[in-house]
């Protein structure tokens, strides 16, 4: 997923660094060695695991004569089963680590008796020559401090871009030009992979912001197309103001998902409709902006991590009983929970400190990838607030969040409807957050031959969830044909 503004600039998934491992491969290539000629040196990492590192050039598409680090792992039992790329999302997300701490929560125990899951942190992501934001002090004050001026108002805005210009220029003073990190270079890094693996073709699991990486792979190197999951799907042709309107409106419609669940339970922290629950929670925020709640960690709530905190527990219907547990406490005066929620939202370590670089490259992939204007975003402020009571407010100025970040270098016009080796197969869900569902819709029309698997449900990505999406996925890694037929569980 993408969300971009003022408040809320990360993505809610596993993350972490990868580790250390040797650089034999960067130093060979550095010496003349074409990158396609690498062998992958795999060793012994985390327990069960094996990591390796690749290079990359900086920019596959005018010669720098600059390479970047690629870090991959896998399950050291499955090294002799055939490959199979997975990425869990972001921008920013470390593969890497998703593999390691999650592995056996990765789509089904069939899928992962048959294939071996190979995780990459993207460029720029955990291992792979991340972005660094080394100013901790920074990083609190851009996700949890506000101003003391009006919400939204001049004097305000202007705090934020300064806050954010600074933060910005401090992530740029180590480390590759960010222009770089775009998602059309990381997927000929995908290329790179599929060849040193020695795969025929690109095998692939994408979820959330992973199905806009595979579709770009897809239109660059079409023939190579292999089985090819999108979960979570992004339309890669939809503007950045209609996909910002849709997220916005698809964090609503969780939340009055929520509400509806939660008034029919003992304990709610809401009475009446949901319509006055909406009502409720607008009214919390607004309190937010000028007065912050104290915590039982030393830190106090304000408005930006009160909406982090709420939207951080709307990706999964699992989490719903802690956002209201933060709402009742929040509504007595304590915001303790509600601000950790925010923290695993923005990864942060509570002690101090962030568990990841998922943030910073978050904001570099994503503004190196697309903007907004500020002639947009005036165009849209309607549709922005109409498209949510509670959000809607709190993403009127989207554009400055990129104002301070390079722009993409390498990007080329791609066409999404080539042909392809092989359909791939679009999952979405009805009532999913981050990634609407109107989205897996038009990515199934957009790629040759693809078809669509609607869940019907909430939650954010399906498979590896119900048991439904989870054996006709199963079925299309086994080499079932479907023939752009449509399919639906729930």
């Amino acid at each position: 997923m993408r969300v971009r503004g003022l408040l809320a600039l990360s993505v809610l998934l596993l993350t972490g660094c990868a580790p250390v491992v040797s650089d034999s491969s960067i130093t060979q290539v550095e010496k003349g060695l074409p990158v396609f000629d690498q062998v992958i040196d795999w060793i012994d990492c985390e327990t069960g695991f094996e990591c390796a590192v690749i290079a990359a050039p900086l920019d596959w598409v005018t010669e720098t004569g600059e390479f970047i680090e690629i870090a991959l792992t896998r399950n050291s039992a499955t090294k002799d089963l055939p490959p199979l790329l997975v990425n869990p999302g972001g921008p920013g997300v470390s593969g890497v680590k998703w593999l390691q701490e999650g592995y056996q929560s990765i789509g089904t125990a069939a899928l992962r008796s048959k294939f071996q899951l190979l995780g990459f942190d993207p460029r720029g992501t955990g291992g792979s020559s991340p972005v660094e934001c080394l100013d901790v002090d920074l990083k609190d004050r851009v996700y949890y401090s506000q101003s003391e001026f009006p919400y939204g108002s001049e004097a305000d805005l202007d705090w934020s871009r300064k806050l954010l210009t600074e933060f910005a220029q401090s992530c740029q003073e180590v480390g590759f030009d960010t222009g770089y990190f775009t998602t059309q270079q990381a997927a000929r890094d995908l290329e790179l992979i599929r060849a040193l693996m020695g795969m025929e073709q690109l095998d692939y699991l994408g979820y959330s912001y992973g199905t806009e990486l595979g579709a770009v792979y897809a239109a660059l190197f079409p023939d190579r197309v292999g089985r090819m999951v999108l979960d979570g799907a992004i339309d890669p042709t939809t503007t950045e103001g209609k996909n910002l309107i849709g997220q916005i409106a698809g964090f609503d419609n969780a939340l009055r998902g929520y509400l509806a669940d939660c008034l029919t339970q003992r304990g709610c922290p809401f009475s009446g409709t949901v319509d006055q629950g909406i009502a409720k929670i607008a009214s919390f925020l607004t309190d937010r902006e000028s007065s912050t709640l104290p915590t039982q960690v030393d830190r106090e709530l304000g408005i930006g991590p009160a909406i982090s905190g709420i939207i951080a527990a709307l990706y999964s219907q699992e989490s719903w009983p802690f956002l209201s547990q933060a709402f009742t406490e929040s509504f007595d005066g304590d915001g303790t929970t509600m601000l950790l929620l925010a923290d695993f939202y923005n990864d942060r370590n509570v002690t101090g400190g962030y568990l990841s670089n998922v943030n910073e490259a978050n904001l570099a992939i994503t503004c190196a990838d697309t903007r907004i204007t500020e002639d947009e975003v005036t165009e849209l402020e309607p549709q922005i607030a109409q498209a949510s009571k509670v959000f809607g407010k709190y993403f009127s100025a989207p554009h400055v969040s990129c104002e301070s970040w390079p722009d993409g270098i390498g990007k080329q016009e791609l066409d999404f409807g080539i042909p392809l080796a092989n359909a791939p197969l679009v999952v979405g869900t009805t009532g999913d957050p981050a990634t609407p569902y109107s989205q897996a819709v038009a990515l199934a029309k957009l790629l040759d031959g693809a078809t669509l698997l609607t869940f019907v449900g909430e939650g954010h990505t399906a498979y590896g969830g119900n048991q439904c999406v989870d054996a006709l996925v199963d079925a299309y890694f086994d080499g079932q044909v479907y023939d752009q037929e449509e399919l639906t569980c729930g």
